[in-house]
Order: structure tokens, then C-alpha cells, then sequence
């Protein structure tokens, strides 16, 4: 980052005013105890404890996070000309977060240190100023320490797919498994036979086709009458059988077979052990061939053949025609749900460190948030801690944001 200076000439007037103790600072990383040093940082602005040094005249302060058994907490110690200060002083440090949350940390004397009230939340990323009030003068710092950011402009981000969603409340559902295969709607089945017994004459419909209600499938020549009349479709479909052809007699037995495939259902296999928990009306996930299907339990049936187990039926649009009896699948049935005020997608969370994260977004710049997890159904993941409603949060490709950061090295060791 770069350093922000101001003009020796500037800087000596304003000491001269008595408006503040020293320029503007900017340094980067510099969290003091229990965290490691930055790239570049200068070993001389450390203090004997592990503190940043921030120095006005011959007034020192050192500053750093102390987090060895206790939560990150704020340790200060103040001094002139090597006298240390233990009262009459006003210290305030603020953080300013990426999307502009401020923290602010008063310190109070603690017998040996000054104490900053509060706990410092990770990630340890923000824009610190710190404000010192003594004998009536008032000093200023002023730097960046980031950590866990990076930078990716729009056009490259949409260029990567990466794609955001925001934070906010959801449900948690708990689910039981089981698997099963397609079959044809028992309503939307035709067979199709001659009103007379008949010579078929002609045969309009071959194996395959797709007929629509009043289409001739064939037409029969009546043995009484010796008039011809049209065997029509009674319903829209896929003609899956044909038993006849011209010249043969029609004397009763099905001639077509039509299905209506625009519904087929899942019969599910539903064992002993998830009975109790299975009931007509439950929300249903089906996943067919890798694609995701979402219904509810219309029906729970006997299995044939006396088998331990009853078959929950499931009803699946198929307008687009993909689906095809027979096909196997495997089903989640939502047992229970459970509303909750804060959730992420599961395919955002990001190992870093030895946090779970995931990464928000601001403008053009990304960063780790580390989330104290609750409740997870492996879609959506309860957030607890770490993450506001509203925040703006990586989905897809959260794993391009974690190796730019890690390739830039924009992490602390712990």
C-alpha cells in the first residue's frame, strides 16, 4: 500500500499550531502481538510488545491486537521520554470495514496496559485511526491494514463467472433419501380397440408417433354394415404399440397403445425405518440424469408383491419431453424446515486458514468474511456470526477469489 506523507514544511506548521502531533501514517499489517508481519514492514516500528510505535515528539504510543488466550483485544501503552502515562488520557482507535462499518475501541487503564473496550473481530482488515487526547492536545495516526482483499474489476469478474447473491433469512431443511424410477401416468393411458369387429382397411398411425384427440389412427371396414368408419385417438400422445396392420381383422383386442408422457411419476421406495417420517404433501427434490425436479408427495401405496416397503408417488412435468419411463433417480423428501434469519449458498464457502469463509463484495474489491456456522441441509448453511443481511457474497466461482487473495500473499499467520 502506499504510504501517505505530508510535507515536512506542512507537518512543522501544524506542530507549531499545536493542532496535531504528527502526519499522517499509513502502514500496512500492523496488528501487533500474536499476528505476523507483513512484506516490508520495518522491524524498528515495533515495540517491546509487539505493538506498532506510533511516536509525536517525545510522545510514544505502541498498539497492538493481543489475542494469546483472550479474544483479539486492543493493548495500548503510552509514554514520554520514557515515563509511561497511566491517566488523564482520552484513546479512541476506529476501524472503517470494507463497506463502511465502523468499530470504536475506547481504552480504559488496566494496571498495566490501556485496554481497548471490545472485541476485534476478524478478519483483521480495516482502515485504523487512532485519536489521542493528552494535556489538552489532540494526536492522529492514520493507516491501512488489510488483509484477506483483493481487487477484480467488473468486466473480468463477469468474464470468470464469478456471480454474487445477498444475504438474507432462508430455511434449513432436514430430508430423508430414497430412490425409485419413472413411470407412465395410469391416466393418461389409451388402448385403443375397433366399436365393430372389422377388416382394417387402412392404418394411418405408425409406432412413434405423436397424435393429437380425433386423429385416425386406422380405418376398419364393419362386418355387418360393410361400412367403413375411422378409429380415432381418444387422447394426445405417443403411440407405444401397434398390433395391427391392413387386411387384418379388428374383433375386439387393442389395436394402439397411446401415452400421454407430458406427466410421468417417481415411485419412490420409502422403507420401514423412514416411514414415520414420510407424509402425503412433503416437498420433494428429484434429481433425474443430474437435473433437479421439485414436486410433492401425491400418494403413499402398498408395493406390490407384499415388499417392506410403501411407495410414495411422485408427480413430474415433462412438457419438454426429456424425461422417459423407466428412468431410475434418487430423491430428497423435505421432512422438516426450519426458517432462520441469516443462510448462505453452501457452494460459497471457501476454506481460509482455519476458517470457513465466504467472500463479500464491495464495488470492485472482495473480501474474507469468517462465519460461525449453525444448521446445514448441504444446500444452505446457517450463519450465526460473520456475515450481515444484505451483504453481498460470492456463489459461483467463490474458489477464483480465494487463490487471488492467496496469490497475493494478503494473508497474516496465526
Amino acid at each position: 500500500m502506499k504510504k501517505l506523507q505530508i510535507l515536512p514544511a506542512i507537518a512543522s506548521l501544524l506542530c507549531l499550531l499545536g493542532l496535531t502531533g504528527v502526519p499522517l501514517q499509513a502502514a500496512e499489517g500492523e496488528h501487533g502481538a500474536d499476528h505476523g508481519e507483513h512484506a516490508g514492514e520495518d522491524a524498528s516500528d515495533k515495540g517491546p510488545n509487539s505493538g506498532k510505535l506510533l511516536h509525536a515528539g517525545d510522545l510514544t504510543l505502541e498498539l497492538g491486537i493481543f489475542e494469546h488466550g483472550v479474544p483479539p483485544e486492543y493493548r495500548a501503552w503510552i509514554s514520554r521520554n520514557g515515563e509511561a502515562i497511566t491517566s488523564n488520557v482520552d484513546l479512541t482507535v476506529e476501524l472503517t470495514r470494507l463497506g463502511s462499518e465502523v468499530d470504536s475501541f475506547p481504552f480504559t487503564y488496566e494496571g498495566e496496559y490501556w485496554l481497548g473496550k471490545g472485541v476485534v473481530t476478524e478478519p483483521h482488515s480495516f482502515d485504523v485511526a487512532v485519536t489521542l487526547e493528552l494535556a489538552g492536545r489532540q494526536y492522529q495516526w492514520q493507516w491501512e491494514s488489510h488483509e484477506g482483499r483483493t481487487r477484480i474489476d467488473a468486466d473480468m469478474a463477469e468474464e470468470s463467472g464469478i456471480r454474487t447473491a445477498q444475504a438474507g433469512a432462508g430455511s434449513i431443511e432436514r430430508s430423508v433419501t430414497s430412490y425409485g424410477r419413472l413411470v407412465p401416468d395410469p391416466d393418461r393411458i389409451a388402448r385403443v380397440t375397433g366399436r365393430f369387429p372389422g377388416q382394417v382397411t387402412s392404418v394411418a398411425a405408425r409406432l412413434g408417433a405423436s397424435v393429437t384427440r380425433g386423429d385416425t389412427l386406422a380405418t376398419i371396414e364393419s362386418n355387418d354394415s360393410l361400412q367403413s368408419y375411422a378409429l380415432r385417438a381418444p387422447i394426445g400422445g405417443t403411440v407405444i404399440d401397434r398390433n395391427t396392420n391392413v387386411g387384418e381383422l379388428s374383433s375386439g383386442q387393442t389395436l394402439f397403445t397411446i401415452v400421454d408422457l407430458g406427466i410421468l411419476w417417481a415411485e419412490l421406495n420409502i422403507f420401514p425405518g423412514q416411514r414415520d417420517e414420510v407424509t402425503t404433501g412433503q416437498a420433494v427434490r428429484l434429481n433425474i440424469d443430474g437435473k433437479v425436479y421439485r414436486s410433492e408427495v401425491a400418494d403413499l401405496i402398498p408395493s406390490p408383491g407384499n415388499a417392506p416397503h410403501v411407495i410414495a408417488r411422485v408427480a413430474v412435468g415433462n412438457d419438454d419431453a426429456m424425461l422417459s419411463p423407466g428412468q431410475l433417480l434418487n430423491a430428497e423428501i423435505i421432512v422438516e424446515a426450519v426458517d432462520v434469519p441469516l443462510v448462505v449458498d453452501n457452494r460459497a464457502i471457501q476454506s481460509f486458514r482455519d476458517w470457513s469463509v465466504v467472500f463479500i463484495q464491495v464495488g470492485d474489491t472482495y473480501e474474507i468474511r469468517p462465519l460461525e456456522s449453525g444448521r446445514s441441509d448441504g444446500r444452505y448453511t446457517e450463519v450465526l456470526s460473520g456475515l450481515n443481511p444484505g451483504d453481498t457474497y460470492v456463489v459461483e466461482n467463490s474458489y477464483l477469489i480465494k487463490a487471488d487473495i492467496e496469490k497475493a500473499g494478503a494473508s497474516h499467520d496465526h
